[in-house]
């Protein structure tokens, strides 16, 4: 049986979809753009959604040096569209409430000290939601018109042009997800 087509996306930066493609980044934090409903607040309300890479904000400034070189990778997609490569599923999701804790996770994130921290203090609401991602490699990539509608500061993205999953493969075998999801679960779960 295969996975349901894909209705939805994540933006995130390019870089950081690069890290979660290849294996190196399994985590992703998020707080809200402006266009995010609840006051620009997000929400992981899809457990499932195709990766749209961004240049929006993205700078290596703000990423880890093992990320920032990744800012200056070519945009592969034709002009006017998203290259999508993979997609994911929520395995598991953290509201941080503890900075220390986000900041623990170490290079199991692809952002700096400063910039975690920025986003933890956004809008003076301290938090983060930290999303666990299994990640999955569709098995040729995907170029989708990228549509005014999709423009700006916002998470999610209805996609207009679904995205099916057929035949994808893991960015990370198995046993090597769980052990990882096992020692960010202890860092984020020990009181």
């Amino acid at each position: 049986m295969s996975p349901a087509i894909l209705a939805v996306g994540l933006q995130e930066w390019a870089a950081c979809c690069q890290g979660l493609g290849d294996g190196r980044l399994a985590l992703a934090v998020r707080k809200g753009g402006i266009h995010e409903h609840q006051g620009g607040l997000f929400a992981p309300e899809h457990e499932r959604f195709a990766l749209l890479p961004t240049r929006l904000h993205q700078d290596a400034r703000r990423l880890r040096p093992a990320y920032a070189g990744d800012v200056a990778a070519p945009d592969d997609a034709p002009p006017g569209m998203i290259r999508v490569t993979a997609w994911t599923e929520v395995a598991r999701v953290w509201k941080a409430t503890d900075l220390g804790r986000v900041l623990a996770l170490g290079d199991e994130l692809a952002w700096t000290e400063a910039e975690l921290t920025t986003r933890f203090r956004y809008r003076d609401q301290p938090f983060l939601y930290v999303l666990a991602l299994r990640v999955w490699h569709l098995p040729a990539p995907r170029d989708i018109p990228d549509l005014p509608a999709y423009a700006g500061c916002r998470s999610w993205i209805p996609l207009r042009d679904q995205v099916d999953p057929a035949g994808s493969v893991p960015a990370l075998a198995d046993a090597d997800f769980a052990a990882r999801l096992a020692r960010i679960a202890h860092t984020l779960d020990t009181p």
